[in-house]
């Protein structure tokens, strides 16, 4: 269907349609059972099959079964939801009111249900569905029907859920709630809680984007002031040529100490902020995309993850501030000597 890819709704690993998506760490996703089948096959030491970053952490891997630890990575049911609504308009395109197989050319997004020509004219008809949503077959997306899939009990499975249980993380029916949910503290629609939380992970994916802003100009400044330090000596030097070859390579070798001692910090930088970017890229698809009851199912669980990202990125090594990356004084200053007989051109790169 149109907008949607294979990428979007097939599994890396067995390259069929998804069935229940797992969201890795590294942010790509493959079928539960495909993640388990990947895992035992490598020991429990698998890394993403398409990106090779590891699956579980190094203090998962040996702590329990497999499959626990698998069923513990989040479901991304935005997925699962764009996987469903993907086979429906794939499907025969048979009206679900007309018992003769009738051939449907409209879809109701409030009844879900496809209809044929005669039963769309009736729909809109009758005072209780004339208002609602139908559109042409041919013109339906996948992404818009799972953006617009009505949520379902998770207890009754044939009546809809109006309302989100917090105290039990549950979307419910107008039936569970005398039953089962009324003395919880916080029971609310669906659509007030999703908007709630939708704004609430937009933030949080905004912060991110600006941690990793922060990191990426730390890096910059880190890498602009090694590049600044190597063509100040650069120019010195070449104005002294033979004479001062072997000392030239001297002053190199104190930038490449200082800059080897960074690379470490620099990587985990990097490492962190690549996590950021991705997981705000992922969460920003989620919250533009996905529908409410799978953006609750996905809730908890996405934000643990940012919270441990946003957690973590304070303890993330810093650079050395690059005011504070300096020559060996005691060295420079025996160069400073030793070079001083060829003129006061030196003075410029040694005295800053």
């Amino acid at each position: 269907m149109a907008g949607v890819t294979s990428g979007d709704i097939e599994c890396s690993i067995c390259h069929d349609d998804f069935t229940k998506p797992k969201l890795l760490p590294c942010n790509h996703r493959a079928c539960r059972d495909c993640v388990l089948s990947w895992l035992q096959k490598e020991g429990g030491q698998g890394g993403c099959p398409l990106c090779r970053a590891p699956i579980l952490s190094s203090t998962q891997q040996g702590q329990g079964q497999l499959a626990t630890m698998v069923d513990s990575l989040p479901t991304d049911f935005a997925t699962a939801a764009l996987v469903d609504s993907h086979k429906v308009l794939n499907g025969p395109h048979v009206c679900d009111v007309c018992e003769n197989n009738v051939t449907a050319t409209s879809y109701c997004f409030e009844c879900s249900i496809k209809l044929c020509n005669t039963c769309t004219s009736h729909h809109q008809k009758l005072p209780m569905s004339r208002d609602h949503t139908l559109e042409q077959l041919n013109e339906v997306t996948a992404k818009r029907l799972a953006a617009n899939r009505k949520p379902t009990c998770n207890n009754h499975s044939n009546r809809p859920a109006e309302l989100y249980c917090s105290a039990h993380q549950e979307l419910i029916c107008m039936l569970c709630f005398p039953t089962n949910h009324r003395n919880c503290p916080e029971v609310k629609a669906i659509t007030d809680v999703a908007r709630d939380k939708r704004t609430e992970l937009t933030q949080q994916s905004q912060r991110l984007k600006e941690k990793a802003a922060g990191l990426a100009k730390q890096m910059k400044a880190a890498k602009e002031k090694f590049k600044g330090m190597h063509k100040k000596v650069n120019d010195v030097f070449d104005d002294l040529q033979q004479c001062s070859e072997k000392r030239r390579q001297q002053v190199h070798d104190l930038i490449q100490k200082e800059e080897d001692a960074t690379v470490t910090s620099l990587a985990e930088m990097e490492k962190a902020r690549a996590a950021m970017t991705s997981n705000s890229s992922n969460i920003d698809r989620l919250v533009t995309s996905a529908p409410d009851d799978a953006l609750l199912q996905m809730l908890n669980q996405l934000k643990s993850r940012l919270d441990d990202l946003e957690s973590e990125s304070g303890k993330t090594a810093k650079v050395k501030d690059v005011g504070d990356i300096v020559f060996d004084s005691q060295l420079l200053a025996r160069l400073k000597s030793d070079l001083s007989k060829l003129g006061n051109v030196l003075s410029l790169c040694f005295d800053c």
